[in-house]
C-alpha cells in the first residue's frame, strides 16, 4: 500500500511569520491559502449577506487576517474534521474575532506542527 502524498501547496499561498500556541503546540509560520481571497469576495459580492463597509475591508486585508490569527493564542478551539485526501491536515474554527461575530477557519498539518494555514474568514449572520 502506497502513502498518499500531501496536497500540492498552491504557488501563490501567503507565508508569514507567527508566535502562537493552539492546542499546546507552539506554531510559528502562518500561511493564508488563496481560498480565504476567494472566498473572501465571494462573501463581499454576495448580496444574501450584509457585510458593513467596514468589514470588507478587513476581510481582504492580510494585516487584520494575521491579527485574527494572533487572537487564537492559547484559545479553545473547535474541530470541524479532516481533509479527505490528507488526513494529516485537521479543520478547526474559532468564534468570535474582533467585535463582531466572525468564523475564522484553519487548518493544522500533523506532519508540520508549527504551521497554522487560514482558510477563510467571514461574518456570521
Amino acid at each position: 500500500m502506497t502513502t498518499p502524498k500531501p496536497p500540492q501547496e498552491p504557488t501563490n499561498t501567503i507565508t508569514d511569520k507567527c508566535h502562537i500556541k493552539i492546542l499546546g503546540i507552539r506554531r510559528k509560520i502562518l500561511k493564508i491559502s488563496p481560498h480565504c481571497w476567494k472566498r473572501n469576495e465571494e462573501f463581499r459580492q454576495s448580496k444574501k449577506k450584509k457585510i458593513r463597509e467596514n468589514l470588507e475591508k478587513w476581510l481582504l486585508d492580510d494585516k487584520v487576517i494575521k491579527d485574527f490569527v494572533q487572537q487564537l493564542d492559547n484559545k479553545k478551539v473547535r474541530k470541524e474534521g479532516i481533509n479527505n485526501d490528507w488526513p494529516a491536515w485537521k479543520y478547526y474554527s474559532y468564534e468570535p474575532v474582533v467585535d463582531q461575530r466572525n468564523v475564522i477557519i484553519f487548518f493544522l498539518d500533523d506532519n508540520n506542527p508549527e504551521i497554522i494555514g487560514v482558510i477563510t474568514i467571514y461574518p456570521c449572520e
